[in-house]
């Protein structure tokens, strides 16, 4: 049996969006139906869904990407070694799910990095036991509609294993816990060094998975009409709310417009490169604005890096030589692991690290005081290297952070402004014209 080879990125020259068009980039893969859907005595009259999400500081927080071989599933590492692998601290953002009948209570990572449900580790060898014991267990044995499909899964970390098997289970999901019949869980039946399960929300049926996943199910069971869906995670400490809406927008939670940045390499060239689709868009430049001082560019004019929406990331990983120059500014210094640290008062700074997207049409702004990781007794940097002689470059949570991110399956693209939230009852549903919706009519409130 053939295991698919890890994903390896090399750097690929950027594809101007001049030629972007608002509308569908290819057909919709999966189809909504025409009903909105009545489930367990809830009538709808919106095509969206929205579920509160919870930061939670951890001891891990690197999650995996999955391939599949012949109905079995392998999950290889993002990346090689990690130095922050040993650092084992991070900020991960958690959604609450119902899992089986009656419902489990389960609590899993928001991954945009990968693209599946895997559940119940084993908490007598997770590296945080209490952890995974908050966060709750699925138990196929107390479920009338598991059903168990004969096919397994097995996980290597740089630090941890996994091994499990899938089933096909009801998963109830949103504020009006909404199921979704057929939904494919990976139940871990021996792990080590993890602690909660992952809910992987990137490309499923129309590129990486044999069967719909979570995303593909909304839209095929008609509770939204596109597989589109947002993110604003909030601001670092709280003062915000922090969501998720499939199949919508909320434009109280940024301003101005949306820019769109293509997927690149095209999902497509993606397959064929590394036998898997993700979020990679292109960064056209990196600055900085030290607090009181003009904003300064750290890049050149034809900078581009590829990089990785990734949610299961607490830091943004980039060339070494632009973390050491951002980490000089921020006054931080580096540990014998090679890890940065900063001193946690930065945080209190009016300062921002900024991140250009098609060459200067959107640049996003993050804070100091989102930017820096704030462990409450000591604060890490949030941009580290990226593990030398390895072309993988991650925007984690202390870029999302600063940002509304719109992620477009339908249009193969990611929609971009600055979070700035300014209340609630914003939210606008997205239909089949989203690519028109999104570039005309989802200006911000804000």
């Amino acid at each position: 049996m053939t295991i698919l080879r890890p994903l390896i990125i090399a750097t690929f020259a950027f594809l101007c969006l001049a030629g972007f068009l608002p509308g569908p980039l290819r057909p919709d893969s999966i189809g909504a139906r025409d009903r909105i859907g009545e489930r367990q005595g809830i009538l709808r009259t919106s095509r969206h869904i929205k579920a509160s999400l919870q930061p939670r500081m951890v001891n891990v927080t690197r999650t995996p990407t999955i391939t599949t071989t012949n109905g079995t599933f392998r999950i290889t590492p993002r990346w090689g070694k990690e130095g922050l692998f040993a650092f084992g601290a991070g900020i991960v953002y958690m959604l609450d799910l119902e899992i089986g009948t009656p419902g489990q209570g389960v609590s899993v990572i928001l991954d945009t990095g990968s693209y599946t449900m895997l559940v119940n580790p084993d908490c007598i060898r997770a590296a945080d036991e209490h952890a995974c014991e908050m966060y709750g267990h699925y138990d196929t044995g107390k479920s009338a509609t598991a059903q168990y499909l004969n096919s397994y899964f097995v996980a290597q970390f740089g630090t941890g294993y996994m091994e499990g098997v899938w089933y096909n289970e009801t998963v109830y999901i949103g504020q009006d816990s909404l199921p979704l019949p057929d939904s494919r869980v990976g139940v871990n039946t021996w792990s080590d060094y993890l602690w909660a399960g992952v809910l992987g929300v990137s490309y499923g049926m129309a590129w990486n998975t044999g069967y719909p996943t979570l995303l593909d199910l909304l839209v095929s069971e008609g509770y939204i009409e596109v597989p589109i869906f947002s993110l604003g995670v909030g601001y670092q400490g709280g003062g915000s709310s922090s969501n998720i809406i499939f199949g919508g927008v909320d434009r109280r939670k940024y301003r101005g417009y949306l820019e769109p940045v293509e997927i690149y390499p095209k999902p497509s060239a993606q397959i064929e490169l590394y036998e898997q689709v993700g979020y990679w868009i292109n960064l056209t430049s990196l600055g900085i604005t030290p607090p009181g001082q003009e904003e300064e560019t750290l890049t050149d004019s034809d900078f581009e890096r590829m990089m990785l929406i990734d949610s299961g990331s607490t830091y943004t990983y980039i060339d070494a030589d632009l973390v050491a120059t951002v980490a000089k500014a921020l006054n931080a210094y580096i540990d014998d692991r090679g890890v940065y640290f900063v001193p946690c008062e930065s945080r209190d700074l009016d300062g921002y690290v900024n991140f250009g997207f098609n060459y200067g049409n959107m640049i996003i702004r993050a804070s100091y005081a989102d930017f820096i990781v704030d462990f409450d007794d000591y604060c890490a940097l949030g941009i580290q290297p990226a593990d030398a002689g390895v072309a993988t470059w991650v925007l984690g949570n202390s870029f999302i952070r600063a940002a509304y991110i719109v992620f477009d399956q339908q249009n193969d693209a990611i929609w971009l402004a600055q979070y700035s939230p300014c209340g609630d009852n914003g939210i606008s549903d997205l239909t089949r014209d989203a690519g028109r919706e999104l570039w005309l009519d989802m200006t911000g409130l804000c």
